[in-house]
């Protein structure tokens, strides 16, 4: 369910520090670019579709990409069509949330290469197509590792001590609370599903509050830490007092909490999920919610987002909801920047980068080491 676990802390780029006043990033030399990527094809574009402008200026990855003869060519794009059309010629494509990159949109880009996407998650692009087609999919895997954990902790941490209802009883007026009726986090049950690097700080940080920690994952995970027990999806979520969830969005994990898992929970247990919306299925959560079946869920992803107005969820007092916003930190996006050249420098040099998600393309991959 998980990426393959590595060490869950992420290596900061060396020497990046404070980025430069009004650019929004780690100054330019940082050590993103890897050691042979003078071999890279002066005539390289690396093709960035923009969607909000939100990641803008781009000073420190054009100057990156330059320093190695590579041009950045950005466009705003509203749909795949765009995407296309903007992105001819490009070998490598940098993509944020959208467009999605279907099949049909790949087969239509016969120079590109590689396709990295901005954060962890990759579901905007059709990787199976991608494979067939020779092109490699990389992400940037481990650029906001703590900041993820530490927003599924907070989450965690509101819902069982009760402190959004407690703050929303204050700003009304009140001053009443749940009297001794709150409980604590150490001691209790603590359910992770995925154990990649994000799954396996928070076992760490859970573990260090002094819970059980319960941790299941399809593939076998790197070291975790002591006293953290893997057991199956059944036994964790009927044993735990909180579940959450660090699992990519693929086919296998669409929709992998769905009314019949929740119904495996513990009743008056809680849910948290900073994954993908769709990893749970919403309108048997809210059921769940509004029966009493789980006592609370704390969520930073939704299966439509923006979440919609008239969405149940935001109606619901025992539901705790942030704005896909638990990878942002000011360390984060220096981390992004400098993993997202870092990974395109790798593939035009040598022909493969570390974070490369569809491995089996490497015998097929369109790689070309001379300038087109």
């Amino acid at each position: 369910m998980s990426p393959a676990t590595e060490p869950s802390e992420p290596a900061p780029p060396p020497g990046t520090g404070a980025p430069p006043p009004g650019t929004g990033a780690p100054p330019p030399g940082t050590g993103a670019t890897p050691p042979g990527s003078g071999a890279t094809p002066p005539a390289a574009v690396v093709f960035q579709s923009e969607v909000a402008g939100e990641l803008a200026p781009y000073d420190y990855e054009e100057q990156t990409l330059a320093g190695a003869g590579v041009t950045l060519r950005v466009g705003r794009c509203a749909s795949t069509a765009e995407l296309v059309e903007a992105a001819a010629g490009a070998r490598v494509i940098w993509i944020e949330w959208g467009p999605d990159l279907t099949a049909e949109a790949l087969a239509e880009l016969p120079e590109l290469e590689l396709v990295v996407r901005w954060g962890v998650g990759y579901d905007q692009i059709d990787t199976a197509a991608a494979t067939r087609l020779g092109i490699a999919v990389a992400n940037a895997p481990s650029y906001c590792t703590h900041s993820v954990a530490e927003h599924a902790l907070a989450l965690a941490l509101a819902l069982t001590r009760r402190i959004v209802a407690s703050d929303r009883e204050i700003h009304r007026g009140g001053f009443g609370g749940a009297g001794w009726d709150v409980p604590t986090i150490g001691g209790s049950t603590f359910g992770v599903v995925g154990c990649g690097r994000i799954g396996s700080r928070v076992a760490r940080l859970a573990s260090a509050f002094g819970c059980e920690v319960l941790a299941n994952d399809i593939r076998t995970p790197g070291q975790l830490p002591e006293g953290i027990t893997m057991v199956g999806l059944r036994q964790l979520l009927e044993r735990s007092d909180l579940v959450t969830l660090h699992v990519p969005l693929t086919a296998e994990t669409r929709h992998l909490i769905d009314a019949e898992r929740l119904g495996w929970m513990k009743p008056g247990a809680l849910l948290v999920n900073t994954s993908r919306g769709r990893v749970v299925d919403e309108a048997a959560l809210v059921e769940a919610l509004r029966s009493g079946r789980l006592a609370g869920a704390g969520l930073d992803v939704y299966e439509t987002e923006p979440l919609p107005l008239d969405s149940p969820l935001r109606s619901l007092d025992n539901a705790v909801l942030t704005p896909h916003e638990a990878a942002s930190s000011p360390a984060s996006i220096v981390n992004l920047r400098a993993e997202i050249c870092r990974v395109t420098l790798q593939w035009l040099a040598a022909g493969w980068a570390d974070s490369v998600v569809n491995p089996e393309v490497r015998p097929s991959r369109r790689w070309r080491a001379a300038p087109c």
